[in-house]
């Protein structure tokens, strides 16, 4: 990963020959002679590491440091003046410096604080949710990847199959199979397990916000634009990009993704120039593309380039030998005092989870909470919800729209809270509702 320091002072051969110096060390390193010429800098790009002068022309080390906060939080910023007193360490420390250093400084001395400032940058930008909680220390082979049915073997072989490959992944399933779980796996079982794994949920924001949020904008792109912002497929930058709901893409943001899936290149919005990262795409979705392809509604060309290796998740009911170990697990994280009946564990294993391993694991919360003693019987997990003998199989379709009938009526037809628990956009959620025809009960 490119290690990006930025060295501010207005002594011109002690800046150049600082930047010279790490640029050695195989740092990224630039330079700027005055507190606004940083700023413009920050503006374009981001930085790991700023190491600024504290007395400069214009715009002194103390403002600026208070300016880079507040541009570029995950940053760490360290003092370096020749012109130290306790009180202006104090005033740096207090504005959120990361370290003081007086001048003259040892080059290895400052690479070190260099690279324990990295460390912090990393853990604070994969702490914000950018690589999306990654547990660098406590990653566990397929974590979560649970099952002993042959289906969950051979996913779990294809994983590492594919796992190194630099080619997007499709990763198709019903919602509720646990996509995203795989393409964590994916991600975490790569080379690049070390680097971001950044998460989009294409149905969550309209085209124009969401086009920002993944190639970013410029300052006055458009209105509330106030200051640059780097998009997140920079954060993901080595890493992994997951396209989560990929189907849900206006045709408009689908041209752009084609662009940037075919060479790494893109453009921020309100801006001509061409960047490039390189990023492993991964994307999901519980919509048959190929039919989403024929009815106009997905391009074929976007389709093809994203379907190069593909990966489909299995329904829950066509590997019923897996239901008593998630049982367990979902038990153990929620209650682990509680266990199931020897009912309870049939009951669960002649549902047909529609809903599939996430009404799992809400029917074990919901069952570790009624239950009153320490074991859980059917009616705890099931209580109304149980469904009656049919006279014949429900029908894919049927179960699709009981369930999502159920999740409405428990939500109080909050549209957005239901969307939430089936996992799919509050789009697609009133596509359903017209399909199926549900209406609230009188």
């Amino acid at each position: 990963m490119t290690k990006k320091i930025l060295i501010v002072d207005d002594e011109d051969d002690f800046r150049k020959l600082l930047v010279k110096r790490l640029n050695r060390k195989n740092y990224s390193a630039s330079g700027a002679a005055t507190g606004q010429a940083a700023l413009e800098i920050l503006a374009d790009e981001v930085f790991d590491v700023a190491l600024i002068d504290l007395k400069m022309p214009g715009m002194d080390g103390l403002e600026l440091l208070q300016r880079i906060k507040k541009s570029q939080p995950e940053m760490e910023v360290m003092v370096l003046t020749g012109h130290g007193t306790t009180e202006s360490a104090v005033e740096a420390m207090k504005r959120g410096a990361y370290d003081y250093l007086t001048k003259p400084v040892d080059l290895q001395e400052l690479q070190l604080l260099i690279e324990k400032a990295r460390e912090k940058v990393i853990l604070k930008r994969r702490n914000r949710g950018l690589s999306a909680a990654l547990e660098r220390e406590n990653i566990k082979r397929y974590q979560g990847m649970l099952g002993v049915s042959e289906a969950m073997e051979n996913l779990r072989q294809l994983v590492g199959k594919v796992a190194d490959s630099t080619s997007p992944v499709l990763v198709e399933g019903e919602s509720g199979v646990g996509k995203e779980l795989v393409s964590r796996a994916l991600h975490f079982e790569s080379l690049r397990a070390d680097a971001p794994f950044i998460v989009v949920n294409c149905g969550a924001l309209p085209e124009q916000l969401l086009e920002s949020e993944l190639f970013g904008h410029e300052k006055g792109a458009f209105t509330g634009a106030q200051t640059a912002k780097s998009g997140l497929v920079e954060m993901a930058d080595g890493g992994s990009l997951f396209l989560d709901e990929v189907g849900e893409l206006a045709l408009g943001l689908q041209v752009k993704l084609l662009r940037f899936l075919e060479n790494g290149e893109f453009r921020r919005v309100g801006d001509n120039r061409l960047r490039g990262v390189k990023v492993r795409v991964i994307a999901a979705t519980n919509r048959k593309l190929a039919e989403e392809v024929e009815k106009g509604n997905f391009r074929e060309d976007l389709f093809y380039r994203l379907n190069v290796l593909r990966i489909k998740v299995p329904p829950l009911r066509e590997r019923k030998e897996d239901i008593p170990l998630l049982a367990d697990f979902f038990l153990k994280k929620n209650a682990p005092q509680k266990k199931l009946t020897k009912e309870a564990i049939e009951a669960l294993q002649n549902h047909d989870f529609p809903g599939n391993v996430r009404e799992l694991a809400n029917l074990i919360e919901r069952g570790a909470l009624l239950a009153e003693g320490d074991l859980i019987a059917p009616e705890d997990l099931f209580g109304s919800l149980e469904k009656k003998p049919q006279s014949r199989p429900l029908t894919l379709a049927e179960l699709e729209k009981e369930h999502i009938k159920k999740t409405l009526d428990s939500c109080n037809w909050n549209k957005t809270k239901t969307a939430e628990l089936l996992d799919i956009s509050v789009r697609n959620l009133y596509r359903k509702i017209e399909t199926y025809g549900l209406k609230p009960d009188q």
